[in-house]
């Protein structure tokens, strides 16, 4: 039964994670086949995929084997050093603060298309009073969080679906047979990188879960797979209906195929996404600042939610250029710093974990070299 108090906890776990990944990046996702080609984007979609897979079940041994909980960068100066700890740290609050930047960027788009301007005509408006909901959410504490999160997937699932149902007739196949375009080849890697990234939810997992700490590695499987099928369905939705039109923030490209009622949906998903994932990585920097660097919670709360908000309120609002910087360079560097620090944990964790992986050793070096040569692309080119 869904109200089994072991299944709810399971399910909050899980929903943790889902809600983690499913934000803002999803957006992205069709922009970048349309350009990438969409043989192109389905081949990195699978490929980062499983990396992500790979990178979270890896991060939760690192978690079970750690008796303390911690957040990435608590965990990097355990097993690699204080200076691993520089370097993680640069990485982690670029690639959560990137994020937290994007959600309020594209925050006011869906809700001027959800309010039809009938408020305000100008969507920076929008986003401020989004970010006045999410941080004041983000203060109130995990227990909310949670249960909101559980809430919230449940529904964007649904969403996701009847876009689909929905979308089917006005699909043309010929949108989905552009293959590759060797120009923007590489620009799904970044963005899916930053759509799949989520592993700074397994430490609040295993808080959710308590004593049932054995289920957290079924709780990383699902939480990562139910995503990957929402972005395959949502992306061949989108592409299939818009094709070259396609636009960065998916609604713009819809609006000569669909009446308003489609928009209005896409829009709420959109809200829904961005901010369960704004409160989910935004609890999991407040935890940082707080039990890896010793602040306060109000302190932690305030760096946390005011440093992206001022950097919108500057002018920092491209919304393709902060993902894919965010993904590719970012996240590549944390993938490199986790799988050292994972190797660590195996020979010096004090703690016995509910499951031990078993990869070899020439597949952990590769995952490193492909985030390497991830972020070194993506600061060239």
């Amino acid at each position: 039964m869904l109200f089994n108090p072991e299944r709810r906890i399971f399910l909050y776990a899980v929903s943790i994670l889902v809600g983690t990944i499913v934000g803002v990046g999803i957006f992205g996702i069709p922009f970048s086949f349309a350009k990438a080609g969409f043989l192109s984007g389905i081949l990195f979609l699978v490929f980062v995929g499983f990396l992500s897979l790979a990178v979270n079940l890896i991060f939760g041994e690192v978690v079970l084997r750690t008796k303390e909980i911690h957040q990435f960068t608590g965990y990097a100066k355990i097993y690699l050093g204080k200076g691993a700890k520089i370097l993680a740290s640069f990485a982690w609050f670029l690639s959560i603060y990137g994020a937290l930047l994007a959600y309020i960027i594209i925050s006011g788009n869906f809700l001027f298309n959800i309010f039809i301007s009938q408020f305000y005509e100008n969507p920076l408006i929008y986003s401020i009073w989004f970010f006045i909901f999410v941080s004041l959410a983000v203060l109130a504490g995990l227990k909310t969080i949670v249960r909101f999160e559980l809430f919230m997937v449940f529904f964007f699932i649904l969403v996701v679906f009847l876009v689909f149902i929905l979308g089917i007739p006005k699909i043309e196949l010929q949108n989905l047979t552009t293959l590759f375009n060797q120009e923007f080849w590489f620009l799904p890697y970044g963005i899916l990188l930053f759509a799949y990234a989520g592993f700074s939810a397994i430490p609040i997992q295993r808080e959710v879960l308590k004593s049932k700490t054995g289920v957290l590695k079924k709780a990383i499987l699902w939480g990562s797979l139910i995503p990957a099928v929402l972005y395959l369905i949502f992306t061949i939705s989108i592409v299939g209906i818009s094709g070259e039109a396609t636009s960065p923030d998916v609604v713009s490209g819809l609006t000569d195929f669909f009446d308003y009622r489609i928009i209005f949906l896409v829009s709420i998903f959109g809200i829904l996404a961005i901010t369960t994932s704004f409160l989910a990585l935004a609890f999991a920097l407040v935890e940082t600042f707080r039990l890896d660097y010793g602040f306060k919670r109000f302190n932690a709360w305030a760096l946390t939610c005011f440093i992206p908000f001022f950097l919108f309120l500057f002018g920092v609002r491209n919304f393709i250029e902060v993902i894919s910087l965010a993904g590719a360079l970012a996240i590549g560097v944390e993938g490199v710093i986790l799988v050292a620090m994972y190797k660590k944990a195996k020979k010096l964790g004090n703690r016995e974990p509910e499951y031990s992986l078993n990869f070899h050793p020439w597949l952990l070096n590769m995952i490193m070299i492909l985030f390497a040569i991830g972020a070194v692309y993506a600061i060239l080119f």
